[in-house]
Parts: structure tokens; sequence; C-alpha cells
């Protein structure tokens, strides 16, 4: 028998950071990004970037590599494509629905994204799992959203991108892009609001 939601979520308040309750692996090959040749922005509301240059390709998650042109569900139902902030300084925060330190980070995304967004900055959180470890569907991207007063985007990771970003599973994992799309931090240590912040202000 599995534990309650609210018992594992008590608990993981109490850690640095959370290991999943399950093991999960990447087997397989990740969706290919393509390049910027023939890059086509998806239709979302949220504010773009400029468009990727033609000779852009994804590389991968490491430090100085080309982030791959993620494309995952927000909040809304729509499409959204990581490329579609080129230009823009990205944060990617990678965090589970059972996590207490994630739970804990999301309540400090929209004001940080607040005071940085007119610089050019957009702040991106990933959801691999929900409660039960499984992929979030969309009331669960807004629950997430509405639980933490988070107005930036909430995105449902069905594709496995997050687990080559943390291939540890250790969770939150905070991740800054450059405006060029290449991997500046692929690990903000710790994972607290103020390193993270400065971070965002050494990339902008």
């Amino acid at each position: 028998m599995s534990q309650s939601p609210m018992l594992f979520a008590a608990l993981a308040f109490g850690l640095a950071a959370c290991a999943p309750p399950r093991l999960y692996s990447s087997d397989g090959d990740l969706p290919d990004a393509g390049d910027g040749s023939n890059w086509l922005p998806p239709e979302n509301s949220w504010e773009q970037g400029s468009p990727p240059p033609g000779e852009l390709a994804g590389e991968g998650f490491g430090v100085g590599q080309v982030l791959p042109d993620m494309r995952l569900v927000d909040q809304f139902g729509d499409e959204v494509a990581a490329w579609q902030w080129y230009g823009m300084v990205v944060a990617i925060d990678v965090s589970t629905m059972w996590c207490g330190p994630c739970r804990g980070l999301a309540a400090e995304v929209d004001a940080t994204w607040a005071d940085y967004r007119d610089e050019g900055f957009v702040y991106l959180t990933l959801l691999p799992q929900d409660q039960g470890g499984e992929v979030p569907d969309l009331s669960d991207l807004n629950a997430w959203a509405d639980q933490f007063g988070i107005s930036a985007p909430v995105l449902a990771d069905d594709q496995g991108y997050s687990y080559q970003i943390v291939p540890d599973n250790t969770y939150p994992r905070i991740m800054i892009v450059g405006r060029d799309m290449r991997v500046r931090v692929d690990q903000v240590t710790p994972a607290e609001d103020s390193a993270i912040r400065a971070a965002i202000e050494a990339a902008l």
C-alpha cells in the first residue's frame, strides 16, 4: 500500500531536496527537437522572444549546450516551446507535486518572475510527476498554479525531459538558460530563492 500524499509531503518538508517515491528510467530517445531552420512558434498566450536563428540545434542540458526545443503543454492546455523564449533568460524549475521543498520553492516563483520579467526573463516550472508519481494532467497543472499563485508557465513533462535534467532524481532542480538558449547553470545550489535570483541576475 502506498503512503498517503499528505504524509509523504509532510515528511519531505524536512529534507533539503527530494528523492522520488519510486525510481524511473529514461529508456528510449527523447523527441527530436529539430533545428531553427524550419522552426514554427506554437500558438499560446505567452510572450515571445526573438525567432531562433536557422542554425540553432538542440544539444542537451549540460552547461554550454543548446537547450532542446522542448514542446510541452501548459496549464491552459496550450503547447509551448522552449525556443519561443530565444533572446530571453529562462529559469527552468524541475519539481514534483509530492516534493515538500518543491512546494516551498513554488511559493516564490511568481514574485521572482515579476521582479525580472521586464528585463527579458521567464520562469518555467516543469512537473514530471503528480502526487502519485504519474505525469500531471491539466487539472494538476492548474491546482499547482492556483495553490502557489503562479501566473508563469507551468508545464506537464510527458516527454521525459526532466529525467535528463535531473539524472539523480533529486528535486527541485533549477537550471538557468541564457539568451542564446545555452545552459548557463545546470544546477543552482542551493535550490533556494536567493541563489536562484543571483543566478538570474548574472545571466541578464
